[in-house]
């Protein structure tokens, strides 16, 4: 294909908000423990995303079981417990542990643990409980159909009382996404950022769609970036308005090849 042809499709799906992305590693790795399993196909992967929700979870999240749903961090509120229910009740899958859950110190995430049936993810905090060097993980794998999810996510630097050790976020997870990449062969990897998304997406290396949250706007189409490898990286961010939730529909070739996206948000 020359190189006009290219441009030409490439431009054509961009105007129609369809993005290509390159193909990624498709072979299957065994299937351990601890890992996530959504009913689904292997072409097509709905996400749906949130972040910054602070305690109020909005009223338009997705019905259905083949929906991944995914917090970029900051959900907790001053109704902890309640909060972790109501996002219990909608089956969210994965959500990022950020400044907002530690604001009431280790102790008061550790507290919530029994509550929570979603798994909570960070790659660049280090922490001293015990509770929470067991149960936050710095990734969790989500299969739907026989595609293969890689999730992780990474935190803003909190103060030095908080006792959490803070890695810087690119480097832990650029770690973290060679992992899932190359050990795992996973056919997508997702970083939900609570750091500055946009370094995220063209510092780091091996992930394809960086969800942001903890910023002040909102993009109401993904961008497309070059990462530190060059190759295309999505940015996908909300914030806390109640009245808008992110999705990104990631389309697959019958060899589980990602062959394009499609931003979105729901609104009120």
């Amino acid at each position: 294909m020359n190189q006009e042809r290219r441009s030409f499709l490439r431009n054509t799906l961009l105007s129609t908000g369809i993005l290509l992305v390159p193909p990624s590693i498709k072979s299957l790795a065994s299937i351990t423990a601890g890992n996530i399993y959504i009913p689904g196909n292997n072409r097509e992967l709905m996400i749906w995303h949130t972040s910054n929700l602070q305690g109020a979870l909005p009223d338009l999240l997705p019905t259905g079981n083949e929906n991944l749903l995914l917090d970029a961090g900051d959900f907790t509120g001053h109704t902890g417990i309640e909060m972790v229910q109501a996002m219990n009740k909608v089956s969210y899958h994965v959500a990022n542990v950020g400044s907002r859950e530690l604001v009431n110190g280790q102790a008061g995430l550790a507290a919530l643990i029994p509550y929570i049936q979603f798994a909570l993810v960070n790659c660049n905090y280090r922490f001293t409980d015990k509770t929470l060097v067991r149960e936050v993980v710095p990734y969790k794998i989500v299969y739907i159909g026989q595609l293969k999810i890689g999730v992780t996510g990474v935190g803003p630097q909190l103060p030095a009382a908080s006792g959490v050790t803070c890695l810087p976020p690119v480097e832990a997870a650029s770690k973290v996404a060679a992992i899932l990449k190359n050990e795992h062969s996973c056919d997508v990897v997702i970083c939900l950022s609570q750091t500055d998304n946009y370094k995220m997406a063209i510092d780091s290396t091996n992930i394809n769609l960086v969800i942001g949250g903890h910023q002040k706007g909102v993009l109401y189409s993904s961008l497309v970036l070059k990462n530190a490898q060059g190759q295309e990286v999505c940015l996908n961010q909300t914030n806390s308005d109640l009245n808008m939730v992110g999705s990104m529909k990631m389309m697959f070739n019958e060899e589980r090849e990602g062959c394009g996206m499609v931003p979105g948000y729901v609104m009120a």
